[in-house]
């Protein structure tokens, strides 16, 4: 399903009001049984649990064993509704190469990011992807609208935009002929512009510095430690920045690393929580769990003393209004 169609110092490195625990006695667990389905061992050792009532999606019914005799439910009035016809349809640009006018450099290492995220979003989460190389600012503005258009939109659970390019300061990122504020690339999927996507998650995930700060990073010893979419019959308004993610690479302000021969840390740390949590974890349970990845598994080494020895952490801005698990309960085709 995927077609081929990263500022410059980052080239150098690179719900639950339903919620309930249970001590149940042997009656209590007889009686409870009554209401199960299935019950199945995950990997990780937990259990999940079906329910008769409302049950929409695996994740939206799903119930975790969280010890002897405790029981989490998931309520799916708290989860985005994952069990449509489709995923949804993820845009990757990876933008690599620059014109002379812009002063960019060659983002080395960005085709290793683009494959994973290719490989993360299409084979993991089965998004129907679409990845484009070298575009200009105009031309990822038409890509974003056009896709935003889409009736297929409809039915479909979300949708993935992936930004692999230059940055700086101010939300900007590059398109080969110059720069873009995101916030216009990404105007097209808000609202009205784009109603089959209104009540359904926008995930935004942008490797590019977001400016020239390096973070020198802290000793251990220096701190102390310690309902969907509306229908016609149920209609009510939804604000028009709602439902959006975005997880930056870096901080406003701050370089991002990227390694020419291995990619970007952000997205090596999205690579392996994804792997291994990717359709088990709530998505801000992953993105977590990439931030500390990033935090404690990577640290800059380079032959300039002034980029050695340096940190980064991503930056989550949720403006999501439910949960979100990327269950795979899809489609399956004999």
């Amino acid at each position: 399903m995927s077609k081929f169609i990263q500022s410059s110092k980052e080239q150098g490195q690179q719900g639950t009001s339903f919620l309930s625990d249970v001590n149940q006695s042997p009656a209590e667990s007889s009686q409870t049984q009554q209401n199960i389905n299935v019950t199945r061992q995950q990997s990780f050792g937990l259990t999940e649990t079906f329910l008769n009532n409302s049950v929409t999606s695996l994740a939206a019914a799903s119930i975790a064993s969280v010890g002897s005799g405790h029981v989490r439910a998931i309520d799916p009035n708290h989860c985005y509704k994952m069990d449509h016809k489709k995923r949804g349809k993820c845009i990757i640009f990876n933008n690599k190469e620059f014109a002379k006018s812009t002063t960019m450099p060659a983002r080395d290492g960005s085709d290793f990011d683009a494959l994973r995220m290719r490989e993360i979003f299409g084979d993991l989460l089965q998004f129907d992807v679409d990845v484009h190389v070298n575009r200009t600012t105009i031309e990822m503005l038409q890509i974003v609208a056009k896709a935003a258009a889409e009736e297929s939109n409809c039915d479909s659970d979300c949708l993935a935009l992936v930004i692999l390019s230059h940055g700086g300061d101010g939300g900007i990122v590059y398109g080969t002929n110059g720069f873009i504020k995101l916030e216009v690339l990404i105007e097209p999927l808000k609202g009205l512009g784009c109603p089959a996507l209104i009540g359904k998650p926008k995930l935004i995930f942008i490797q590019a510095c977001r400016g020239m700060q390096l973070d020198e990073g802290a000793n251990a010893s220096d701190t102390k430690r310690g309902k969907t979419a509306a229908t016609a019959d149920t209609a009510y308004k939804i604000p028009t920045e709602a439902d959006f993610l975005y997880a930056f690479s870096c901080p406003p302000g701050y370089f991002s690393f990227r390694n020419g021969k291995q990619g970007s840390w952000f997205i090596q740390a999205i690579t392996k929580v994804f792997k291994k949590h990717g359709t088990n974890l709530e998505i801000m349970q992953l993105l977590t769990r990439v931030n500390q990845t990033v935090a404690m598994e990577f640290e800059s080494n380079s032959q300039n003393k002034d980029y050695t020895g340096k940190k980064q952490i991503p930056a989550i801005v949720s403006l999501l209004t439910k949960d979100l698990y990327f269950t795979r309960n899809r489609w399956t085709e004999d």
